[in-house]
């Protein structure tokens, strides 16, 4: 991988969050932390290296895979080293967490840069809170308007299910009230699982709503054996990931220790074409989409 064709740099920069959704992985479905999670940030000097890597970075994107972006102590440096080397900002988050002022200020920040705040809400409230565990609809609502109206660009986030179907509609005409500049459903192998309630670990069922293709991709992967180039994202967008800890790997899913400027990553782009990883397979194979096709 030559680090000058690298435009996109997704970056873990904290693993805090104060949401127990139940389909994240750093938790036990919802109900205590997950064993050997490291509650951590990313060094701000260590951001800065890699930066310096990347000549040509169009995009940084703050997606956390065990945390919530804002949730990091140093999310301002973080935002404000990467105006600096990147064209475009993304940032995705729950939106519970820091106050509406704390917002309105955000959105100042980030108000001479391209920017999109994704604000996950799914549904309204005590819908909402069903799968965002240990949030609050409307604070969520009160910071994203804050962040809205001080000139910040949101886009609205939706994971649907069946428990939130029937919200579809009323969320999608608030976001356009509101001055969200897209709805974006976000469909994942979340959409039918069994986790915990966040407070007394008892069973939840998550089932699948009415316009999922699949009833449980899980019961799939055996039988996924191709990979292209348009379904792995490390290769279709020149993409790279940057966890807390400060390592980077081809993206989230290859979370491992290899990293840029101490060594070289996997060819993945030859591996798809010869002998894909079983990770690779398995996450982003398109075994899925074919049985669809038949």
């Amino acid at each position: 991988m030559n680090p000058e064709t690298v435009q996109w740099l997704q970056v873990e920069n904290t693993t805090k969050c104060n949401a127990w959704c139940p389909g994240c992985g750093r938790n036990k479905g919802g109900f205590g932390l997950a064993d050997n999670l490291i509650i951590e940030d990313l060094d701000l000097s260590r951001f800065r290296q890699v930066l310096e890597l990347f000549p040509n970075l169009e995009t940084i994107q703050f997606c956390a895979t065990y945390g919530d972006a804002i949730a990091a102590h140093n999310i301002i440096d973080h935002v404000q080293l990467a105006k600096q080397y990147a064209k475009k900002i993304h940032i995705h988050t729950h939106g519970g967490i820091r106050n509406s002022k704390w917002w309105a200020q955000f959105a100042e920040i980030l108000k001479d840069v391209n920017h999109e705040v994704w604000f996950a809400i799914d549904g309204l409230a005590g819908v909402h809170e069903i799968y965002r565990q240990g949030t609050n609809f409307d604070n969520t609502l009160n910071n994203a308007k804050e962040f809205i109206n001080a000139g910040g660009h949101a886009v609205w986030q939706f994971i649907p299910f069946a428990h939130n179907e029937h919200q579809i509609k009323d969320c999608m005409r608030m976001s356009q009230h509101l001055g969200f500049r897209r709805f974006k459903f976000v469909h994942t192998v979340r959409e039918k699982f069994q986790g915990k309630h966040y407070r007394t670990g008892e069973l939840v069922n998550f089932q699948p709503w009415s316009g999922s293709k699949n009833t449980n991709p899980y019961q799939l992967i055996s039988e996924r054996t191709s990979l292209t180039v348009a379904d792995c994202r490390h290769v279709s967008q020149n993409s790279v990931y940057l966890n807390a800890n400060g390592l980077l790997s081809p993206c989230c899913y290859l979370n491992t220790s290899r990293t840029v400027d101490n060594d070289q990553f996997p060819d993945i782009k030859k591996e798809i074409n010869t002998n894909p990883t079983r990770e690779c397979l398995t996450l982003c194979g398109n075994g899925v989409k074919l049985r669809h096709q038949l």
